[in-house]
């Protein structure tokens, strides 16, 4: 399988993928200004659909990765590790000099993560609208 790696994604595809793992489904205008907002995007493209993707949010020192997403029937042949592999990589370039990053992110994977050096730890979380 021949895996081509993107930094770009629309909103449509943004919410299918969201869509195909469970992901609560966003309003249009939500989904693109997450995207906006986002500081770095890397999707995966499989025979020239869009299978898989990430994207990161950071503030200079502490960085999230978000919707780390691969599509189920593509689960499982190493498309998540591509992406978190040039995640990381991004994230890794700006730690440069006497510069800190802090990684950050909520998950209910967490062993897939603990591979990129990720380790538990504590959090909060409270989702506001998610019940409606």
């Amino acid at each position: 399988m021949n895996v081509i790696y993107s930094i770009t994604i629309s909103v449509e595809t943004f919410c299918r993928l969201r869509k195909s793992v469970g992901f609560s489904d966003l309003p249009a205008e939500q989904a693109k200004k997450a995207l906006e907002r986002s500081d770095f995007i890397i999707t995966a493209i499989v025979d020239g659909e869009v299978i898989g993707m990430a994207r990161l949010i950071h503030d200079g020192l502490q960085v999230f990765p978000m919707d780390v997403i691969v599509c189920p029937e593509y689960q499982g042949k190493g498309i998540g590790r591509g992406i978190m592999e040039r995640l990381m990589e991004y994230i890794q370039n700006m730690a440069v000099g006497e510069n800190k990053i802090r990684v950050s992110l909520f998950t209910d994977k967490p062993g897939f993560y603990e591979k990129f050096g990720l380790k538990k730890g504590t959090g909060m979380l409270k989702r506001i609208g998610y019940d409606k």
